[in-house]
């Protein structure tokens, strides 16, 4: 059936409307923002790429790369863990033993709880003195282990980094497992016929063929990476705190656009420097992913 471009047009109109209000204006006004220096009320004042150069080589270069390295920190051990971790409780499940229904269902728990709320309940768990982590390993003769695991510079960010996988962990292993039981059976039973075992099958025929989907899988955690915010507001807030040591862009921005306790500048133009910067970081990575899901199809 041929579709009259008016009819298209027609059905298009919505989406393209609010996607042009909300997003595409909102990103074109950010850009256009970068250029002036405001601090939210009278006259914009055109300052070029000062903003830029304040952001990579002046004053704010420290706070910025600073930030900067938590975001490639985090991906890096995130994806790492979440990913290999993901992949194996999903081998686990695909075997389908006594329980699995129960537990996949129980992994998963942690998605629909919002970050508010997962910056809560670890809040009270990791707090020094009355929460459930330090209580046990007092409890089990393991007390110079306890510390302030949000309050040490040394600590807070992994700390951060073990929630958010705890977090997520079972969207990954649902993903992983999706793409263990679309391998063909018969792959599987004919090299248990060949003689294979347990361990050949995994190497020779499950890791090859559940890489594809642990390269979109990273792709999307490079991008999800530099987006990380909410978490690290929930547990530090916006002062990223002890000491910066949980800083990323994302608090970086928002200190820098809105304000808070300890910021060092107050600029919207430069927190949108800042949003401009992390969109080219993200950009190219996005077409990749966007290449990759096509060159399957």
């Amino acid at each position: 059936m041929k579709i009259k471009w008016y009819n298209l047009l027609l059905f298009i109109s919505p989406a393209f409307i609010l996607y042009t209000i909300f997003v595409i204006y909102p990103f074109i006004s950010s850009i256009y923002l970068s250029f002036f220096s405001w601090v939210g009320v009278g006259a914009k004042k055109y300052v070029g790429l000062k903003n830029f150069y304040d952001t990579l080589f002046g004053s704010f270069k420290e706070e910025f790369f600073n930030a900067l390295w938590h975001n490639i920190y985090f991906f890096i051990v995130v994806s790492i863990v979440e990913v290999s971790l993901g992949f194996i409780v999903a081998l686990g499940l695909a075997t389908q033993i006594k329980g699995y229904h129960i537990f996949r269902s129980i992994i998963y728990i942690p998605n629909v709880i919002s970050m508010v709320l997962v910056g809560f309940i670890w809040g009270l768990i990791l707090n020094p003195q009355i929460g459930l982590i330090n209580q046990i390993l007092k409890a089990i003769g393991l007390g110079h282990f306890a510390k302030a695991w949000l309050g040490d510079p040394n600590f807070a960010f992994n700390t951060i980094i073990a929630v958010n996988i705890w977090r997520h962990l079972g969207f990954y292993v649902l993903v992983m497992l999706a793409a263990i039981i679309n391998i063909q059976p018969d792959f599987i039973e004919a090299a248990y016929i060949d003689g294979a075992n347990n361990w050949n099958v995994i190497k020779n025929i499950i890791i090859p063929l559940t890489i594809p989907t642990a390269q979109t899988l990273i792709l999307l955690l490079f991008i999800w990476s530099f987006s990380v915010f909410e978490l690290i507001y929930a547990l530090e807030g916006v002062q990223a705190g002890p000491f910066r040591s949980t800083d990323v862009l994302g608090t970086l921005f928002y200190r820098t656009a809105f304000g808070g306790l300890g910021s060092a500048r107050m600029d919207l133009g430069l927190g949108a420097a800042i949003v401009t910067l992390m969109f080219l970081i993200i950009l190219p990575v996005s077409f990749l992913y966007i290449r990759l899901v096509e060159r399957r199809r």
